[in-house]
């Protein structure tokens, strides 16, 4: 059975993908910067995200051809693994971004990567406000359409563009949705998991790139699945387990 459906879906990621390179680059090169001068001074890369965005943190984590020095920000209750209903509540609740900043250790010299397309709720905001606080360069992935569309619903007043050192538009539609189906009125098909795991992997690309430009060691996982794979990531592992605690 044929089916158009195959053809404009991929073209409608496409022209996305392609947007973002178009437009992003600039932004895409700051943020590899604070990255590269993180890492150079010994410093990590927390990523955080919230319900779904949260797969951008497990995305750059413990991943064959990922940096290591990541730190994922994993809060078990803003998936919704342990209800749906309950992380969207919790992501609108005020001083929860600020409890879960204040439960993992906070590495000098380190940067964060804050996910979120619409960037109006109280936890996102708040923990770029609080990580700032706390001396991080923070970096957002947001969709600026969509977020400049909202008005903030958190008591900073601010959306997640305007509290970050480097803002980065993912370009996902208002409502994340992108594919219209004939006959039915709500759009289908979400396009931001795709559009945010483009993004990091550029960024690790660049990192890498301008970390053997300069001469600076560069640390990678491994796949366990081949030659060498184990023994070299217990190497990492040896090193990172006792400050990265989701190792």
């Amino acid at each position: 059975m044929s089916s158009k459906s195959y053809n404009v879906f991929r073209d409608i990621v496409v022209k996305l993908i392609d947007r973002i390179v178009a437009e992003e680059r600039n932004r895409i090169e700051e943020a590899s910067e604070l990255i590269v001068e993180a890492l150079s001074k010994e410093g990590f890369v927390y990523v955080f995200g919230t319900g779904h965005s949260m797969i951008t943190a497990l995305e750059m984590f413990y991943r064959a051809g990922g940096l290591v020095r990541i730190y994922p920000i994993l809060d078990p209750s803003l998936l919704m693994l342990n209800g749906a209903l309950k992380s969207t509540m919790l992501e609108r609740l005020p001083g929860y971004g600020e409890a879960i900043l204040n439960s993992i250790p906070i590495k000098e010299n380190s940067v964060i990567i804050i996910v979120s397309s619409s960037g109006k709720n109280a936890v996102p905001v708040e923990v770029a406000i609080k990580s700032r606080e706390k001396g991080l360069k923070t970096i957002c992935i947001t969709s600026l359409e969509y977020s400049m569309r909202l008005s903030p619903s958190n008591p900073y007043g601010k959306r997640l563009f305007e509290v970050c050192d480097v803002s980065i538009d993912n370009k996902v539609p208002e409502g994340d949705a992108a594919y219209e189906v004939k006959g039915f009125a709500q759009k289908i098909a979400p396009v931001s998991t795709i559009l945010n795991s483009f993004i990091v992997q550029l960024l690790v690309i660049r990192v890498v790139e301008k970390m053997i430009e300069r001469g600076l060691d560069v640390e990678v996982w491994m796949s366990s699945n081949i030659p060498g794979g184990i023994e070299k990531n217990k190497e990492y592992l040896d090193r990172y387990i006792q400050i990265v605690k989701p190792l």
